[in-house]
């Protein structure tokens, strides 16, 4: 989709009398004209910016309401009648809109790519969401976070927001139950990206009779079959009849790589390359980290973490809207030069665009934004560029990040 069906399909929803009557805690909610509606408190909460947030409320009351703003305190009192639905709604209805089959999507050899895997967040440090979520590595809280990834694409189809000691199997599970449910259109058409952390006999099993294809690293020991399947391409058959094809190759370092899958018509070159790809996920995870700054709670209530969670979801998949048209943009204007590596659009500085002077306004019913300044606005995101360099990875980093400031927005 584009910007405009983007924007048109959030404020629709935004809007709704069905979002509220689903949401709030009490038909008496939102019944009577107050300083901030219903709607303007969702189009506040997707608001980019990461600064404190009674700046934000002055932010909103300058360019909104023409009058005084309420305090952090009067909004944090407001959020709690209502739950994170609107923002789970517009994930949901987004994405059944983007893979209706009405939008040419990038393929594989054909195939969707998805990859699903888990990360954590840090929460505010309070007992409540400690108890409620429980730590990791520690004392303070944590959440565990899974989602299920379109690499390709940059569209997180099915976030899953739970417990610390999450089981990253059991989450995959609702993953794969997501996609041939809501998404069966595509299932056959589509292949999942597993790290070695998640190969079980059941999940393979589970995979296989949901009709998908599969591509997991595999721990040499992960079972006899695999641990003596030769150095290159083989067939094996395991447990509860699953019929697998075992890729075997040596790394720069010397480790020899396992990969199981039941692709079996792909030619055997084409299988790391394959397998690279999973790293769009890592990326996935760093800018909801580092540059979406999910961390940065604007509350320290259980309810105010799902509410925060489910609208990053929402500003992930807007950026990866936002993205796709200024790669465009880029792309056309290489056409003319000679460059050693094809560029897109800088995510970070096209971020910071979104979060300016964009979104926030465009939701609030902005007159300005006419065609003509979405098209300058992207024009402005195709300025910053970085090069695609194939085949980067980097390792992954698990310990917390205590340079998280949970205080830079958030509110008792």
């Amino acid at each position: 989709m584009v910007n405009f069906e983007l924007l048109e399909l959030l404020k629709t929803i935004t809007c709704s009398q069905e979002t509220l009557d689903v949401a709030r805690f009490s038909q008496n909610s939102f019944t009577r004209n107050r300083e901030m509606s219903f709607q303007n408190a969702l189009s506040f909460m997707l608001d980019m910016r990461k600064t404190t947030l009674q700046t934000r409320l002055n932010l909103y009351f300058e360019h909104v309401k023409g009058s005084g703003p309420i305090s952090q305190q009067a909004f944090s009192k407001l959020r709690m009648n209502f739950d994170h639905s609107p923002f789970e709604t517009m994930v949901r209805e987004l994405v059944k809109k983007e893979y209706s089959g009405q939008y040419e999507l990038p393929l594989w050899n054909g195939h969707h790519v998805f990859a699903i895997d888990g990360s954590y967040l840090q929460l505010p440090r309070v007992d409540t969401l400690r108890d409620e979520y429980g730590v990791r590595g520690g004392t303070c809280p944590s959440a565990g976070i899974s989602v299920l990834y379109d690499v390709l694409h940059g569209w997180a189809l099915d976030p899953i927001i739970t417990k610390a000691n999450m089981n990253e199997r059991v989450e995959c599970e609702k993953h794969i139950e997501f996609l041939s449910r809501k998404l069966a259109h595509i299932t056959k058409n589509s292949i999942i990206l597993l790290d070695r952390g998640y190969p079980s006999l059941d999940l393979l099993k589970k995979l296989q009779d949901s009709g998908l294809k599969f591509l997991v690293r595999c721990n040499s020991q992960f079972v006899s079959e695999i641990k003596t399947a030769p150095k290159g391409d083989s067939i094996v058959t395991l447990k509860n009849d699953i019929s697998a094809r075992i890729i075997k190759f040596e790394l720069p370092s010397g480790e020899i790589e396992t990969l199981a899958t039941n692709l079996f018509e792909l030619h055997e070159s084409l299988f790391p390359e394959l397998y690279v790809l999973r790293w769009g996920i890592e990326s996935a995870y760093f800018r909801l980290k580092r540059e979406l700054c999910v961390e940065k709670f604007s509350g320290k209530t259980s309810n105010s973490i799902r509410q925060d969670f489910w609208a990053s979801m929402v500003l992930l998949n807007s950026v990866a809207v936002f993205q796709k048209q200024a790669d465009e943009v880029v792309q056309e204007r290489q056409k003319t030069k000679s460059v050693k590596h094809v560029s897109r659009a800088r995510t970070s500085g096209l971020i910071v665009t979104l979060r300016d002077r964009f979104i926030f306004a465009a939701l609030c019913g902005n007159p300005m934004f006419t065609p003509q300044e979405m098209e300058r606005v992207i024009k402005i995101m195709a300025r910053e560029v970085s090069p695609i360099r194939p085949n980067r990875s980097f390792p992954r980093h698990f310990k917390p990040n205590l340079n998280v400031n949970h205080n830079l927005k958030s509110h008792l």
